[in-house]
């Protein structure tokens, strides 16, 4: 039997690419597509910045059409933020001064790709939970980022329920006095598997416990027949060493630009 030839990094990062663009697309309910951009609409959750943005298209667009269109679109929507991205570095990496000049947020992530080697016995304390056992701890995770928005918190929460009813979803939890204290997502579809939504409540954090639920995704991603398993890493955040550690390596740059209300 012959062995399938090992996917070269470009190919996995078209992969990447195409699994945000279809789960992207799956939880829009209005997509308005143009060769300038796409903008994708979440209406029924306004203030969700990564359910309402424009993705951009064409390689030769600048920022002041950009945030025009941005404008039109989003502001007849009622929407006061702003989000435009690139799946394609090299276009991120032109139009970031100029959005930067035009005092536009610069947001970089790191996309990066598991070795494939997970060791099943460093889990055993990990456990597969369903998402009602998880919405206390997206709550709580929610306001600790957003305090005093209970809106904004709602809306957040109820972002991960519409994932899961678009795209395989699992999720991976540690426990303690029977409450989820550290999670994780697991998004899969195709042979493609994205771990996301890290996070361990602040009484929890620097015991291992992020690291084991990461493990254990990654462990099931490929138990479960996927190949090509990734996180995304803010670039200037500390959470891409960890991951460094636990087997993933960059094979991707993506760019966000964003503005705020007001």
């Amino acid at each position: 039997m012959t062995t399938p030839a090992a996917s070269t990094p470009s190919e996995e990062l078209e992969r990447i690419v195409a699994f945000c663009r279809d789960l992207d697309e799956r939880c829009s309910e209005r997509i308005f597509s143009s060769f300038l951009a796409t903008a994708l609409l979440c209406e029924s959750l306004p203030q969700v910045y990564d359910r309402n943005f424009l993705r951009v298209e064409d390689p030769e667009a600048g920022a002041n059409e950009l945030s025009t269109l941005a404008d039109r679109i989003y502001g007849a929507a009622g929407m006061p933020h702003r989000k435009i991205i690139s799946d394609s570095a090299e276009i991120g990496e032109r139009l970031a001064p100029q959005f930067e000049g035009m005092g536009w947020k610069i947001e970089r992530t790191i996309a990066m790709v598991h070795s494939g080697s997970v060791e099943e016995e460093r889990l055993p304390l990990v456990a597969e939970v369903a998402s009602d056992e998880m919405l206390p701890f997206w709550e709580q995770e929610n306001r600790e980022f957003h305090p005093g928005d209970e809106e904004l918190v709602d809306q957040l929460t109820r972002q991960n329920l519409l994932v899961e009813k678009n795209i395989d979803a699992k999720y991976f939890a540690r426990r303690s006095g029977g409450r989820v204290v550290s999670g994780c997502q697991l998004y899969s579809r195709g042979g493609t598997a994205q771990i996301e939504a890290v996070g361990t409540l602040p009484d929890f954090r620097n015991q291992g416990l992020a690291s084991s639920v990461v493990l254990r995704a990654a462990w099931e991603a490929f138990a479960s027949g996927h190949d090509l398993v990734w996180i995304l890493a803010d670039e200037e955040d500390w959470p891409k060493a960890l991951y460094a550690k636990l087997g993933f390596s960059p094979i991707g740059r993506f760019y966000g630009f964003r503005r705020g209300p007001g």
